[in-house]
């Protein structure tokens, strides 16, 4: 495992509304809702409707809504494109 922290971009067609080290992010992927965590296996999946979760490091929550869009996270590199 890896000493980096969790990078998250959360990206749209016109800007980048987040980017920061984050905690953890959960996210509503199209089988259910999961959770990204510093460390976690490489993975690619389509986004549901529903809420994105974020928790800074120092554990404050934000929530960003979500309609449709795709996650990509590799080496604690994470990044959600929002469509």
């Amino acid at each position: 495992m890896g000493n980096q922290d969790l990078q998250l971009e959360i990206v749209t067609p016109e800007n980048v509304l987040l980017s920061a080290t984050v905690k953890e992010v959960e996210v509503p992927g199209i089988c259910g809702r999961f959770t990204i965590l510093k460390d976690h296996a490489p993975i690619i999946s389509a986004l549901g409707s529903g809420s994105i979760r974020v928790k800074s490091l120092d554990d404050v929550e934000s929530t960003y809504e979500c309609q449709s869009g795709y996650i990509e996270c590799s080496d604690n590199k994470l990044s959600i494109l929002l469509s």
